[in-house]
């Protein structure tokens, strides 16, 4: 549906629908396809605004659209033509929850591109329902919370039912609730600053300068929760390499590993590459770190990184994790496999994820994690560091395949840590919960390999 090469000039809400379009109908990733469109297309910070709004936010209130118009509409869901239905999910979504966006124009706007992009019929058909929706919303009520608490859960906070299902028999009510809660908010803007080439201090008076204004986090000395941002964010400090966007629960893992100048490090499955230039700058730009990738253009990617961020210790590789190399045998100091998972620990910045994945894909990343991680192990040096993350909250890819592997691999020991702000590790395990660290959900894990001395 989007046409990246196009020279017409389109609004906000014509990038929203066609991005929309691809993400549901085309298997796209919202970060990716919102990167893109805003590279090719000219648009004021207000417009990227209303653009990223619209995108994540109807990707994170899916489940709760689709309900209204089930409410609505005489014709199933499932009946209703894709295009159609994203312009009804970009309309309703500014109804319902865009209150500085007058109704008038919420509708109009919607007709608009609907005359665009479809014929008369759907035109008023979508014409007809988001008015509808302007008498009758009071209405629509959501399922009974006491009689049918995980249809409840699934509208309310736009899982899937099966996930829903799933969290309550793994954790109960009142953790399962909290949690999705933390996930139907917009997360928060966390940026790490490049001390490779500015310190924080000066970092902090350019910010005051250009007027974003941040809170600095005193457990993290380098990363800077942004309350108020502008052009200058992307347009200066961004392209300038003087900061990298990063989620607080992302950064875990290279705290954990305690990346030190002059260490050996390998990054098994690397890109794009954010933990990797974040560890580098903890080495103070001195070492090496080999940065391995399935994919070329996602090493591509790790290099640009590195080349904007001005880190030249980076060794970007295409290599396939799961297949021994026998060259890189008790080889590092210490290994990072942040393992690909589920991902259901990151539905707040990657809210498509939720409708992407089922209750069957659990079962195979927990196999390929096994795969990776027994690879890992061989390439640490006697003494060395193993750290194992995901951005899961599933068990059977976070504590249930570490303690597998402590069994299978007595010559490897947990080792607990402490990170400050956030908690102690528990037999060298943490989990880190949405609801309660305003964070992803993440998991890490901190291995030592034992040495003769041991």
């Amino acid at each position: 549906m989007n046409d990246l090469n196009s020279k017409v000039k389109k609004s906000s809400r014509r990038l929203a629908f066609e991005a929309l379009f691809d993400v549901f109908f085309k298997d796209a990733y919202t970060n990716i396809i919102i990167r893109q469109i805003i590279r090719h297309n000219e648009l004021s910070l207000v417009d990227k605004r209303l653009f990223t709004e619209l995108v994540y936010g109807v990707c994170r209130k899916y489940n709760y659209l689709n309900y209204v118009i089930n409410q609505l509409s005489t014709r199933p869901i499932q009946k209703i033509h894709p295009i159609v239905r994203v312009l009804l999910y970009i309309g309703l979504y500014q109804l319902i929850f865009l209150d500085k966006i007058p109704e008038s124009a919420a509708v109009d706007e919607t007709v608009k591109i609907a005359k665009k992009v479809t014929h008369q019929g759907n035109k008023n058909f979508i014409n007809a329902l988001l008015r509808n929706f302007l008498r009758q919303r009071q209405t629509i009520i959501l399922p009974d919370k006491n009689n049918n608490f995980e249809e409840y859960l699934s509208v309310q906070y736009n899982i899937p039912l099966w996930l829903a299902k799933r969290w309550l028999k793994n954790w109960g009510k009142h953790r399962t609730e909290s949690v999705l809660s933390a996930f139907d908010k917009t997360p928060l803007l966390y940026v790490r600053g490049n001390t490779v080439k500015i310190t924080n201090e000066a970092l902090a008076k350019e910010f005051d300068r250009v007027g974003i204004e941040y809170q600095v986090l005193k457990n993290f000395p380098s990363v800077f929760l942004i309350t108020q941002s502008n052009d200058f964010l992307f347009s200066y400090f961004l392209k300038n390499g003087l900061i990298y966007i990063q989620s607080l629960s992302s950064m875990i893992p290279a705290y954990v590993i305690e990346a030190e100048p002059k260490d050996y490090i390998l990054d098994m499955c690397a890109a794009p590459g954010s933990k990797t230039m974040q560890m580098a700058a903890m080495m103070e730009n001195k070492g090496v770190i080999d940065a391995w990738d399935l994919y070329p253009h996602k090493i591509d990617l790790i290099k640009e990184n590195a080349r904007v961020l001005g880190i030249n210790i980076v060794n970007a590789t295409v290599k396939d994790s799961t297949v021994p190399y026998s060259s890189a045998v008790n080889k590092y100091d210490k290994v990072l496999l942040d393992a690909p998972c589920s991902g259901l620990g990151v539905l707040a910045h990657k809210p498509e994820i939720r409708w992407k994945r089922n209750e069957d894909d659990l079962q195979a990343f927990s196999s390929l994690q096994g795969k990776l991680i027994e690879q890992a192990a061989k390439y640490v040096k006697n003494g060395g560091i193993l750290v194992y993350s995901t951005c899961t909250l599933e068990a059977a890819e976070n504590e249930i395949l570490v303690k597998s592997f402590l069994q299978k691999h007595r010559d490897f020991i947990s080792q607990d840590f402490v990170i400050k702000g956030i908690g102690e590790s528990n037999q060298g395990m943490m989990t880190l919960w949405p609801d309660q660290h305003d964070s992803d959900g993440f998991f890490v894990a901190k291995l030592r390999k034992m040495s003769d001395e041991d």
